[in-house]
This record gives structure tokens, C-alpha cells and sequence, in this order.
């Protein structure tokens, strides 16, 4: 039976794989889910040494069914498998740089850029201090930030706008922004967290390391590997030439996360919490993407935030605006663009070809994924399992400490 067990959660993992590299993202997930139950019914009448090897698979499995569902509920593209670590370098001239002039462009986060212009103006003051004070004035210690909100509110983007903050005012040599989430930084074994965070921090030297979802470093097991993460990155916070931002959702886990490294918490001096976008900000939103785009949209529904807003109450539900948030804007772009090239013929005319309609965009609504269902646990971990990846598990506490 074991044996039968093992053959059916091997098979469905590389049926998986093979679906996630052609692209067939709901099938992968559906078969990572299936991969991940058969490995662990397997791996409870295991030897401890199996259970360590079935542990690293599973925990790969897991991450990568995580990373589907998020995109998936979304409206994104998932990353693919084998994508690096992401280091974003603006090369724009600094001198051309105002943030108050970017934070015009974005909509809503009222209460986020008044922060983040008092920021600018702190570190600008320090930066004076520190030029008129012929070396008297001891500079500050690096600007670390919280970011706590839920998907696709701008925690990203304001991530790069204060690289190219602290760039301009030359508190740092470069500012590249490298974002990494738990994969890039926990290892498989006894040392290998070391050296992967290391080279991530090495990656980010003279930038902005941005560690996304950083919940996932801790609550995971006695014989997790994510604590040696957040040492490493606690070291680097007061010895090397970069500044931290750790981001997540603004939930009972970020305040665990958070209560349980007190060390972490002294060393972040700024925080930054997003809500989530109005029906009438993410019609804005939406229409701002149409204008870059090179589309249009026809009448009445032309440069008419106040229809779209009505358009979205009435075909989008308050669960999809509040988990999708932008990324919806996204996600109907694309369906809105299907059904527009469904209708149309090959001989359609210019303005055809690039106008939207009420309808297009009442079908992209309708079109929208509906989120699968919260699962409340007693577990937190499980809670995360549920919520952010693995299909809909729920895992049991005792799974959780052996998975790590």
C-alpha cells in the first residue's frame, strides 16, 4: 500500500511540473495539491531519514502551489519555475527624480504617501545635518520598513520609489531593488540558509532588499531553517551598506511574525500600512491602464470613472475587488481584450480595433475568477496553507512540525 501511495504522489508531481512548464496553471496546482496529500500519508510510517527527504520534495511542492494560487487569485501570471531572483535597477537620472511628483500618478494610498514624503523629508534632513556638521553629526541608523497590506495594493512600487529615494540623497551607492521571498533565502539542510541569504544580501548591497511575504520565515517547525534567514538578515541590518523592507499581509500572522523576533522589530524604523483599493480607486485605476495601453473605451462609459465605479459594483463582488485589488484592473484588461478580438474581424477598422465597449467590459467582469473560500483553522499555519497556497489543505499541526 505504501508503495502504491508513493508511485501515486510521484506520478501527479511530475504530471504537475509538466503542467506548470506549458503553462496549464490551475491543472498544476490541482496536481501539486494531489502530489502534496499521497507524500504526506506516506511519509508517517517513514524513518526519520525518508522523512527529511520527503520533507525538502514537499516543501518545494508547497512553495510552488503557494506561488500559484496567490497569482491565480490575483489575476497574475505566475512566476515561472526556474525565474531568478528579481533585481530591479532604475537607470533614470536621479536629478529628474521628485516623489511628489510620482505619488500624483498613483491612486488613493492617502495615508502611504504622506508617510512616504515624511520620510524623504527625514532623510533629507539628516543628509544636510550631516554635510554642515564637518563629521559631527552621527548619521542615522538605516531607514528598515514594514509594509503590511494585501495584494496588489502598491507595496512593491513603493518599494522602488523609495530605492530611488535613498539613491538620490546618497544614503545609498546604488539602489537597486532585489526581491526575494522565503524560497530564495531558506536552504534544504543544516548551513545551506547561510549561504543562500548571504548571496541575496551580497545581491542587495548598496540597494534595497525586499523580502515579500516575510511571515513565512518563522512559525514553521521546530526544524525549520527560516530563523537562520532572519539572523543573517538581522546581522546585515546594522553591518552592511543596505536598507531592508519586509512586506506582507497586515494579518494575525505578520503580528506573529513580527512579536516573535523583537530583535528584527528594534532594527525597522518605518511602517507603512496599505488598504485596499475603493470600487471608485480601482476604477481610476482601470482607466489609467486603458489610456497607457493605447486603447480607448467607447461611450457612456468614456473617461466616466463614476460608471466604471457603478459597473464594478454591480458585476465584481467586494471578495474579488479586495483580494485581486489591482491586479483586477489587470485581469479585465486582459479578458476585456479577448472578447474584443472575439467580435472583431480581420478588416475591422482603427478605431475598432482599439475601442472597448460597455459590453467587453461587462463580460471581462463576469469573466473574473471567483476566490476559492477562506478556511478558518486553529492552526496558524495552517490558516496559511489554506490562504495562501497548497489547494485548499488544511494540514495539522503535528504534519506542520514534521514538514518544518
Amino acid at each position: 500500500m505504501e508503495q502504491s501511495i508513493l508511485d501515486k504522489g510521484i506520478d501527479c508531481a511530475r504530471k504537475a511540473i509538466a503542467s506548470d512548464h506549458a503553462g496549464d496553471y490551475s491543472e498544476a496546482l490541482k496536481l501539486y495539491t494531489q502530489a502534496i496529500q499521497y507524500l504526506l500519508v506516506y511519509a508517517k510510517s517513514q524513518p526519520e531519514s525518508n522523512k527529511i527527504i520527503i520533507r525538502n520534495r514537499l516543501e518545494g511542492y508547497m512553495s510552488r502551489a503557494e506561488t500559484l494560487k496567490v497569482a491565480m487569485q490575483q489575476g497574475l501570471k505566475p512566476q515561472t519555475t526556474n525565474q531568478q531572483v528579481s533585481i530591479v535597477q532604475d537607470d533614470d537620472d536621479d536629478e529628474d527624480f521628485d516623489l511628489r511628483t510620482e505619488l500624483t500618478k498613483r491612486v488613493g494610498m492617502g495615508e502611504v504617501k504622506e508617510k512616504l514624503l515624511a520620510f524623504e523629508h527625514g532623510i533629507a534632513l539628516d543628509a544636510r545635518r550631516k554635510q554642515l556638521s564637518d563629521g559631527k553629526f552621527k548619521t542615522a541608523a538605516f531607514p528598515h520598513s514594514l509594509m503590511k497590506g494585501p495584494p496588489g495594493c502598491g507595496k512593491t512600487s513603493c518599494a522602488r520609489l523609495i530605492a530611488k529615494v535613498l539613491r538620490k540623497l546618497k544614503v545609498l551607492d546604488q539602489g537597486q531593488l532585489v526581491e526575494v521571498q522565503r524560497s530564495d533565502l531558506v536552504g534544504t539542510h543544516i548551513g545551506h540558509t547561510a549561504v543562500k541569504t548571504r548571496g541575496i544580501i551580497e545581491k542587495a548591497r548598496g540597494g534595497v532588499l525586499f523580502v515579500d511575504e516575510c511571515y513565512r520565515l518563522s512559525n514553521r517547525g521546530e526544524n525549520d531553517f527560516g530563523t537562520e534567514a532572519i539572523d543573517e538578515l538581522m546581522s546585515a541590518m546594522e553591518n552592511e551598506n543596505i536598507v531592508m523592507i519586509f512586506a506582507g499581509y497586515n494579518n494575525e500572522d505578520m503580528d506573529k511574525f513580527i512579536s516573535s523576533n523583537p530583535g528584527l522589530f528594534r532594527r525597522i524604523t518605518h511602517h507603512f500600512i496599505f488598504e485596499n483599493y475603493s470600487p471608485s480607486e480601482l476604477a481610476q485605476i482601470f482607466l489609467l491602464k486603458v489610456n497607457a495601453s493605447g486603447f480607448r473605451l467607447a461611450s457612456p462609459i468614456h473617461d466616466n470613472p463614476s460608471a466604471l465605479t457603478k459597473m464594478l459594483l454591480q458585476y465584481t463582488t467586494r471578495e474579488q475587488r479586495e483580494r485581486m485589488n489591482g491586479g483586477l484592473c489587470d485581469h479585465l484588461l486582459r479578458n476585456a481584450k479577448r472578447h474584443l478580438d472575439q467580435r472583431l474581424t480581420i478588416d475591422a477598422s482603427v478605431d475598432d480595433l482599439l475601442t472597448y465597449t460597455e459590453d467587453d467590459l461587462i463580460r471581462a467582469m463576469r469573466d473574473l475568477p471567483t476566490p476559492p473560500p477562506m478556511i478558518v483553522t486553529t492552526s496558524t499555519a495552517a490558516q496559511h496553507a489554506s490562504d495562501s497556497g497548497g489547494g485548499g489543505i488544511v494540514v495539522s499541526s503535528a504534519t506542520r512540525r514534521f514538514l518544518g
